[in-house]
């Protein structure tokens, strides 16, 4: 016999096909750090390098309000006066004031650490979660978050006196994670609302929009000190690490919930580590490996008890 339509084999399709995208688009962030190195190294700055990026795929965004604003079905509407304000406070937050704060923190710390560090932030979507009455916190998260974080020391307390950059660089992307980690729990909501993929295109242009003005107003913006090379390398972040994971990363919440796709996020990291080493050559030593281990398992629990906690509500 046939199962109904929006039965359990739909629901086991949507969440498949969510693990998926969340899967891709971890990949794809992955690869953002090295490709971000490789450009430093051709002489391009941070501020730079990150307003390339988006513009290589302003349009793209602005085709996505476009086509995705016209294609929307009528169950979710275009968003309203108060929604849209939402989307550009999360662009802001999620990718301009995040992104902005990480590019500025790799150019001092290496892509593994980078990705590492950011990879906290399912620490903070639970906490800010409890904090807006959403969710629960039970020992085992604060437990494991305490994990989490004491790989960090790990990773970083082996740092000779004078590291005073590779510090300041680690806190710049603990404060980009924050500001990711405001990003996913406001989405989560607005998306029930709005058609992820226009939400998607409408956050980016709003946060592309907010960065160039920034840049422009401070002088930090230098496209002419990027040659062929260089902005190849940032073409492709744009594409294959700005575009393509943030549509998919939308979609895979909006199918499976941010818990879930914070657990699935987890590869991430793993890929990043193995690319930094080899394509820019960064090694990690005995401390460093155990520091990473209790990042992925502290960060792995969280993301599990945020599960539970979903399927308790939903159940």
């Amino acid at each position: 016999m046939e199962e109904k339509k929006g039965g359990p084999a739909a629901l086991t399709g949507r969440t498949g096909t969510g693990v998926v995208l969340v899967l891709l688009s971890a990949t794809g962030f992955a690869a953002k750090g090295i490709l971000a190195k490789m450009a430093y190294q051709e002489g391009v700055d941070p501020s730079t390098v990150l307003d390339l990026r988006m513009l290589s795929v302003l349009p793209v965004y602005l085709a996505g309000v476009a086509w995705f604003g016209r294609m929307r079905p009528e169950s979710r509407p275009g968003p309203g006066r108060a929604d849209f304000w939402k989307i550009v406070l999360l662009g802001l937050l999620g990718f301009d004031f995040s992104a902005w704060l990480d590019f500025e923190g790799l150019s001092l710390i290496g892509a593994g650490l980078e990705r590492l560090v950011l990879f906290l932030y399912p620490t903070f979507v639970v906490f800010l979660s409890a904090l807006l009455g959403r969710r629960r916190v039970g020992l085992r998260e604060i437990l494991s978050s305490l994990l989490a974080w004491a790989g960090l020391f790990v990773v970083t307390a082996g740092n000779p006196p004078g590291a005073a950059g590779e510090r300041e660089g680690v806190l710049l992307v603990i404060g980009s994670g924050l500001f990711y980690a405001l990003y996913l729990v406001g989405v989560e909501r607005v998306v029930r609302r709005v058609d992820p993929l226009y939400l998607t295109s409408l956050v980016m242009v709003a946060a592309t929009l907010a960065l160039l003005l920034q840049s422009l107003a401070t002088g930090h913006f230098r496209p002419a000190t990027v040659h062929r090379h260089a902005l190849f390398l940032i073409a492709a972040m744009g594409v294959f690490s700005t575009a393509i994971p943030t549509f998919f990363m939308t979609m895979g919440i909006a199918a499976i919930g941010a818990s879930r796709a914070a657990l699935l996020s987890f590869f991430g990291p793993v890929i990043t580590l193995l690319m930094a080493g080899m394509l820019l050559g960064e090694r990690m030593t005995f401390r460093d490996s155990v520091g990473a281990l209790l990042i992925l398992v502290g960060v792995g629990l969280v993301a599990l008890g945020g599960k539970r906690e979903e399927i308790r509500k939903n159940g």
